[in-house]
């Protein structure tokens, strides 16, 4: 079931399991769409394989089929529940099948704008496969939000944004746009640069702003990370491509990326 509102400027999809960490996501995605007039659908997938113990075919498909009545009567008591206590609307989809194939075929059909998924302290992502994420930011065009389940925002208002760079780049732009005019407090841009780099060229382009610069080394991320701490930022936005070569302490070519995703545990926005 999927119900549109044409009032609606972004797409939020919700990638699902039944954790903690996926109600949370959700709970995020509504307080997100509130403040940027977002539509949200939940989606649902499971791999056959996690459903089915069976090898006799008929009992497969009797698994499968009871399974997915179980799942959606659970959704639509969760879609329920949330959209009338937030007010929103709020669609929903289940699907059984190979976990890429079908999430890559559902997301072509709704073309969301942002997804949504949670995580658990210990893993990057809690559910479907560990390489989840690796996939959808190399398969799809849509900006990722991952939500950890011990944040939970009551509100996108008056939010503190912290942007990795020295500088809001077009990708992603609009979001912490609409994002911006709903907060009084300006944004913080947390950087990394070599020792031979100039200053002057790591100042954010906004005045409205607060810029720190950490040199290139081992610690280099654990410093970012404890800075966007210190500061009380409450989302943290990345853009997915970045130079290669960022930080090198041991001489090899690593992600920010990948640090960003490991070290903070706050929401993190990788825009495309």
């Amino acid at each position: 079931m999927v119900s549109k509102n044409p009032h609606s400027k972004y797409r939020l999809l919700v990638i699902m399991d039944e954790s903690k960490a996926s109600e949370i996501a959700l709970k995020n995605a509504v307080q997100l769409a509130k403040t940027i007039k977002g539509h949200i659908e939940v989606f649902h997938i499971k791999a056959p394989t996690d459903v089915v113990k069976s090898e006799n075919q008929l009992s497969a498909m009797r698994v499968i089929h009871e399974d997915n009545r179980n799942t959606i009567a659970k959704l639509q008591q969760l879609v329920s529940k949330t959209s009338e206590h937030e007010g929103v609307s709020i669609g929903y989809h289940m699907a059984h099948g190979n976990v890429k194939s079908v999430l890559q075929n559902h997301i072509a059909k709704v073309q969301p704008n942002i997804i949504v998924l949670g995580k658990k302290k210990s893993k990057l992502i809690n559910f479907l496969a560990d390489d989840i994420i690796e996939f959808l930011l190399d398969e799809c065009n849509a900006n990722i939000l991952i939500v950890g389940e011990d944040h939970k925002f009551h509100t996108y208002e008056d939010i503190s944004l912290g942007v990795y760079g020295n500088k809001l780049a077009d990708n992603g732009l609009e979001i912490i746009n609409d994002l911006k005019k709903q907060t009084t407090k300006p944004i913080k841009f947390f950087s990394v640069r070599g020792s031979d780099e100039n200053s002057e060229n790591q100042k954010s382009s906004s005045e409205e702003a607060v810029s720190y610069v950490f040199s290139e080394g081992l610690n280099a991320f654990d410093g970012l990370a404890s800075y966007v701490s210190k500061t009380n930022t409450q989302l943290f936005c990345i853009e997915k491509k970045q130079p290669r070569g960022t930080i090198s302490p041991l001489g090899n070519t690593e992600d920010p990326l990948k640090h960003v995703l490991r070290k903070l545990d706050i929401p993190v926005l990788i825009m495309q």
